[in-house]
């Protein structure tokens, strides 16, 4: 499946994804450096039902640079009709999501990294702006 990420780079400069868990609609950077797949926990929060937490908790840095304990939860994420099981890091990262909404009127629900983009063989193409999800 190919998707566009043509808004997001035109509009911010980064690669922006919509996707859904249930009926809601989130956005999220793809981050190619990101060692986790993030979830803002104001997000996991809202949606709590729609997760299945994990018994493993971890610390890393997070969006903000500081180290903070996570913990995991599975969800099931729909782009376009594709499902994809995901497992996220659930972090504080407020802070951050404020100042870029702030700056830029969109409000960032997460990161999409390595292991999403491996998990999913995932090609970015900057030269046409798409995603490649296998």
């Amino acid at each position: 499946m190919k998707l566009s990420l043509a808004t997001g780079i035109q509009k911010l400069s980064m690669p922006l994804l919509n996707v859904r868990i249930n009926d809601t609609t989130l956005t999220f950077l793809i981050d190619t450096g990101s060692t986790h797949n993030v979830i803002a926990s104001f997000v996991f929060e809202q949606l709590k039902h729609c997760f299945k937490v994990l018994d493993e908790t971890n610390e890393f840095m997070g969006v903000e640079g500081i180290y903070q304990e996570t913990s995991y939860a599975s969800t099931t994420l729909v782009l376009d009709d594709m499902k994809i099981q995901t497992i996220f890091s659930v972090i504080d990262m407020n802070e951050t999501v404020l100042k870029l909404q702030d700056e830029t009127g969109l409000q960032l629900h997460g990161l999409l990294g390595i292991p999403f983009l491996m998990d999913n063989k995932c090609i970015i193409d900057f030269r046409t702006q798409e995603i490649l999800i296998e």
